[in-house]
């Protein structure tokens, strides 16, 4: 009995631990148009960065680059400035199905402050290359980010909502701003 404690034991110490929860630290700003008027909602994600070795590119605020980058956005968390909007953003979302919106960096070019960023997001279970610029800049408790891009909700599976028998259709396409800070390590 001793020997089989022991051994899980070990086992839970040497298996390797999921990473500590993230904090919100990304403001997102999500917006599109319908038939009607335009809309915005809002939401926080969190980012995972693992600097890079003396092999990566340095990047502004990263001297030494950036292996690896995730940003994580709880769905449930959207903030829309109407409750029926919201709902209407979770029904065709499915956070119960669909949790979280994943984006992970695959590569990135600089020049100056701009970074061309490329790698894949997925939203709805569905994952798709994507590339954006963002701006990097040092700040006092980190790295300061932010840009924007606009994607086809319909390219991830995303049926636009369509509501008060067809009158009011949202547009396919949004646009994601975003703005925050990566804390220093």
């Amino acid at each position: 009995m001793r020997l089989a404690i022991a051994l899980v034991l070990v086992h839970a110490i040497l298996q390797p631990r999921p990473a500590a929860a993230q904090q919100p630290n990304i403001d997102f700003t999500v917006s599109g148009t319908s038939t009607i008027r335009g809309w915005t909602c809002t939401v926080k994600g969190a980012t995972t960065v693992t600097p890079g070795s003396g092999s990566a590119k340095p990047a502004p605020g990263f001297a030494n680059g950036v292996q690896t980058a995730t940003v994580t956005v709880q769905v449930k968390n959207f903030q829309c400035p109407e409750d029926e909007m919201k709902q209407h953003l979770m029904d065709a979302m499915k956070p119960d199905k669909f949790p979280e919106i994943v984006y992970k960096l695959d590569k990135y070019e600089v020049a100056g402050t701009q970074t061309q960023a490329t790698g894949s997001i997925t939203i709805g279970g569905v994952t798709a290359p994507i590339a954006f610029p963002v701006s990097l800049k040092t700040a006092p408790d980190g790295v300061q980010i932010e840009g924007d891009t606009r994607l086809d909700m319909t390219k991830f599976g995303i049926e636009p909502p369509v509501v008060m028998l067809g009158m009011l259709k949202v547009g396919p396409q949004i646009r994601i701003a975003f703005k925050g800070v990566i804390p220093a390590r």
